[in-house]
């Protein structure tokens, strides 16, 4: 009988633990808690930006070309691009070759293709062939290959690839996370404001006035 007492007393506290992390995680991200950045300092020195129409709504990306929710992050913010009154930016933010050992490769090639009129293209590349690129022992050869298949040359997408240039513009973009201390990837602003990625869409549409 005290046997029964006291598991019942274990689980009681149990039970109420968990709704105290409940809450707790509930005011964490609550809207009072979510981190607010003026646009000027998010848009400043991006260079994938993709707009359409009198802008209203700003969506700012913070993504890493080997990160897997970033991938699945894309998919359902994809619908936002061609929508009228939405400007989309995304800035390179490639995590520790730790957790992703492809991500600062990764982020150059998206740069590459950038520099050559395909940015967003190739992103939609290597989100798509995110599995097999990260598999592989030389993933700059699957890069060149995408960059063929998508129309650039193949020997100056490889150049670029390697440059100064590439490379100090994807270090702008990883500073700025750095300096906003990102926890990591993706992280979404709209209009200037930190907001989970399954709910960018909603957010959009409800700063548009769409029901």
């Amino acid at each position: 009988m005290n046997d029964w007492k006291l598991i019942l007393k274990v689980i009681t506290g149990c039970v109420i633990l968990l709704m105290i992390s409940i809450w707790g995680l509930t005011k964490m991200a609550g809207p009072g808690n979510a981190l607010k950045v003026d646009e000027s300092v998010l848009l400043n020195g991006a260079r994938f930006v993709k707009e359409n129409g009198e802008i209203k709504v700003t969506v700012v990306n913070f993504s890493d070309m080997q990160c897997p929710s970033c991938k699945a992050a894309d998919i359902q913010t994809k619908e936002l691009f061609d929508k009228p009154g939405v400007k989309i930016v995304m800035r390179l933010f490639p995590l520790p070759a730790s957790l992703h050992r492809y991500a600062l490769i990764s982020a150059k090639a998206a740069e590459a293709a950038r520099i050559m009129g395909k940015g967003f293209e190739m992103v939609a590349v290597l989100y798509d062939k995110q599995e097999e690129w990260s598999a592989v022992d030389k993933p700059e050869d699957n890069f060149a290959g995408y960059a063929k298949s998508l129309g650039l040359d193949e020997k100056i997408f490889r150049e670029k690839l390697g440059s100064v240039e590439v490379a100090q513009n994807v270090q702008l973009d990883a500073n700025l996370a750095a300096s906003l201390q990102l926890p990591g990837t993706p992280t979404y602003f709209v209009n200037g404001e930190q907001v989970g990625a399954p709910f960018v869409v909603d957010k959009v549409k409800q700063l548009l006035g769409e029901k």
